[in-house]
């Protein structure tokens, strides 16, 4: 089964080296013989390259340099070597085959890359032994181990189209991410840099450490499995109610220093969520008389926060708006977020606009000062997709089931541009009978967030790392506390 690439952005990034006019073959397989930059240890930078939603933390060698893209469920990078002696594209792609193993694939990918440069068969051959090609194995598909796990990898040499150029080493690996999903990485260098491109991949993929401890893989898609089970057994009645149940709340976000327990103030939001319909989001005049009145639910959210590194008139301050809107059948979607970065009397504004119809895409459409709009398309699935709506009050809708225990989801994050695994755990609060404990990550690699939740659903505290907390409050004792202490709050 042959693995495809599913993301649908397109990026300038540097030119892979390969040729394809293929010259006579050779009676034997060739080999490098000589290395122009000696193989020595590869050292690794500190600081992981960071791909959102893949579990992995990747750290690359020392002196190279990548340029990055989040693709819904799918990654790209790509990865220049010191002095230009390597390039990698990383990149996940999915198969249909759900059962596929990294093993597997790469074999399938080895076999592939071998055919495309010809490969010769002689007659009545049928097997691996009988195999012929232009693009010999280096070094065939063997396991490379790492913390959390195995990549697979192989080398082959391939072909230059003219004397005058020099052959091309090619390294592929893979590793399982996910159910039928891989992350490829796909290497390539002048065949004289062999041994220090084999010696540099080898180096990076022994260096990465899964990053999610809490779920494997199969508890990850068990947990999908779960989460949206429990979401298509809410009948539409109950998620109404629990919508409009959800009246205008505020909450204060401070930080706590420790020692002095005095605390410092970071921001407010106000969350609103009701029964609506599709026109409550706007756009009226994009959209359909039809189209506005297609019954939904809705999520508002109204936020201050102030930057704690700038203080005095030249203090950044962030302000934000949302609102998301869902269809009662979950088909249709559709958000606007502006948000305004405010420096005294100066104030620049950025938009957000997302929509979908079915469960094939999200069509994101954002705009920035420069007057340019950039749009994307992002794949996702119907199973295991959770609406912006039903995620911005997740807790509440769990806590209305009165279930617990481990749900997972892929959903659209406006931080990160892409749809990230998100993992929610919900259980019994043992010290306030008829309240509950939930704690979530955004995404594989992010740390977890814990939320204490009232018997009706409302959360009452919500910690953060860095010592900073969410507070549930009232208009009135927020306003109290900011003009006590001379912050702006318009």
């Amino acid at each position: 089964m042959r693995l495809r690439s599913t993301h649908t952005l397109t990026i300038t990034t540097l030119a892979l080296t390969c040729g394809f006019s293929l010259p006579a073959p050779a009676q034997d397989a060739p080999t490098p013989t000589t290395q122009t930059a000696a193989a020595q240890p590869i050292e690794l930078a500190e600081k992981p390259l960071n791909l959102p939603g893949i579990g992995l933390e990747i750290r690359l060698p020392l002196g190279s340099t990548a340029t990055q893209q989040s693709l819904n469920r799918e990654v790209f990078a790509e990865i220049l070597g010191d002095d230009n002696l390597w390039r990698i594209k990383l990149e996940s792609k999915t198969s249909s085959n759900k059962h596929l193993e990294p093993e597997n694939a790469a074999k399938q990918i080895r076999q592939n890359l071998q055919e495309s440069f010809g490969a010769l068969r002689p007659r009545g051959g049928d097997d691996d032994a009988s195999f012929q090609s232009l693009a010999p194995i280096l070094d065939d598909v063997a396991p490379i181990s790492f913390s959390g796990g195995s990549a697979y990898r192989f080398f082959l040499r391939q072909p230059s189209s003219s004397p005058a150029v020099p052959d091309t080493i090619r390294g592929v690996a893979v590793i399982a991410i996910g159910e039928g999903q891989m992350l490829v990485w796909d290497m390539t260098a002048p065949a004289d840099n062999y041994q220090l491109a084999k010696a540099a991949l080898d180096a990076t993929l022994g260096g990465i450490i899964a990053t999610d401890g809490k779920l494997t893989v199969p508890d990850r898609e068990i947990a999908i499995k779960t989460g949206s089970a429990l979401l298509q057994g809410i009948n539409t009645e109950t998620m109404r109610r629990v919508f409009n149940n959800q009246d205008q709340r505020w909450y204060r976000l401070y930080r706590n220093s420790g020692e002095t327990s005095e605390e410092s103030e970071i921001g407010y939001r106000s969350i609103r969520a009701w029964a609506g319909k599709r026109s409550d989001v706007g756009g009226k005049g994009s959209i359909s008389a039809a189209e506005g009145n297609v019954p939904g639910y809705l999520v508002q959210i109204k936020a201050r926060s102030l930057d704690e590194n700038t203080q005095g008139p030249e203090r950044l301050i962030y302000d934000s708006e949302g609102t998301y809107f869902v269809s009662e059948d979950f088909k249709k979607e559709a958000w606007k977020l502006r948000l305004v970065i405010r420096r005294g009397n100066e104030s620049t504004n950025f938009t957000e606009i997302g929509a979908r119809d079915g469960f094939e895409e999200l069509l994101v459409i954002t705009s920035s000062p420069n007057g340019r709009d950039e749009s994307y398309r992002l794949k996702i699935k119907e199973e295991g997709y959770l609406p912006m709506p039903l995620a911005l009050i997740l807790p509440s809708i769990l806590a209305e089931t009165g279930a617990t225990g481990d749900v997972a989801f892929y959903t659209y994050r406006s931080d990160a541009s892409a749809v990230t695994f998100r993992h929610d755990a919900i259980r019994h609060d043992t010290e306030h009978p008829g309240q509950f404990i939930h704690s979530t990550s955004v995404s594989l690699d992010s740390p977890r967030i814990t939320k204490e939740i009232a018997a009706d659903g409302e959360v009452i505290r919500e910690t953060l790392p860095g010592d900073r907390v969410w507070v549930k409050t009232s208009i009135e004792e927020l306003a109290r506390i900011w003009r006590a202490k001379g912050l702006p709050m318009d």
